[in-house]
């Protein structure tokens, strides 16, 4: 959301842009409908340098974590983030607490996203409550043809870039790895349709795509707000996720 605008044209198959780079401008629900923060009270925004927007959004792991995409922390110093929990509107009320550390997993590849998925350490503990809660990880990833919802404050398109001032939600299919517009690992799922424009879109990155009450993909990367978008699976990276947020 912050910085220059970039106009990339993305054909079908091929790597598509990341949904948020700091200094690029990020990704917003797409064809979505308005949601409450006390449905998806795991919801955090994630802000850097103190500037008036959200540059990526993340999940509550813990009082002291949240997750997110590894794109959203790679070269970023932990402090100048800050998380705002609690609150469905864009960049007002709730809780503002500061990064103490960030992780980006260690191999995480910035060409074509594969293990995009990272951890923020917070400075204070989250209070916990109706509108601010920690959701579980998958163990094992979700079948083809699971509706999945996903969530966010990114743009409402990609041509007019409007950002909401209320928490998007949109509800999307899993889709088979065969389906995925580019990058196809075990460490990551794809959900949406071909047809219409049902998508994560710019500001969205790092945020959660749910099943339940439980996180199964990270918000990566797509195709220009529309069609079928790519997500760190969770449940391939839950071991490491773990590993750092236990240590």
């Amino acid at each position: 959301m912050i910085g220059v605008l970039i106009l990339v044209a993305f054909a079908p198959f091929t790597l598509a842009f990341p949904y948020h780079q700091f200094g690029l401008e990020s990704t917003r629900i797409s064809g979505g409908s308005n949601a409450t923060i006390s449905e998806i009270p795991y919801i955090v925004q994630v802000n850097e340098d103190d500037s008036d927007s959200s540059d990526c959004n993340a999940s509550i792991l813990s009082r002291l974590w949240v997750v997110t995409a590894a794109h959203c922390l790679d070269g970023v110093a932990a402090s100048d983030v800050s998380i705002r929990a609690g609150t469905d509107r864009y960049m007002r009320g709730g809780v503002v607490i500061r990064a103490s550390n960030l992780y980006v997993h260690p191999n995480y590849n910035n060409t074509d996203q594969d293990y995009d998925i990272g951890l923020i350490k917070l400075a204070s503990p989250l209070t916990f409550g109706p509108n601010i809660a920690s959701i579980s990880l998958a163990s094992s990833k979700p079948a083809v043809g699971t509706s999945a919802v996903v969530s966010g404050w990114g743009d409402l398109n990609a041509i007019t870039h409007t950002t909401p001032q209320q928490l998007q939600k949109v509800t999307l299919p899993i889709v088979a790895d065969s389906q995925c517009p580019d990058i196809r690992t075990e460490r990551v799922l794809c959900a949406g349709e071909n047809a219409g424009y049902k998508s994560p879109c710019y500001g969205d990155s790092g945020g959660p795509l749910v099943v339940g009450n439980t996180l199964v993909g990270v918000v990566s990367h797509g195709n220009s707000c529309r069609g079928i978008s790519v997500y760190a699976n969770v449940a391939n990276l839950r071991s490491w996720i773990l590993s750092v947020a236990s240590a």
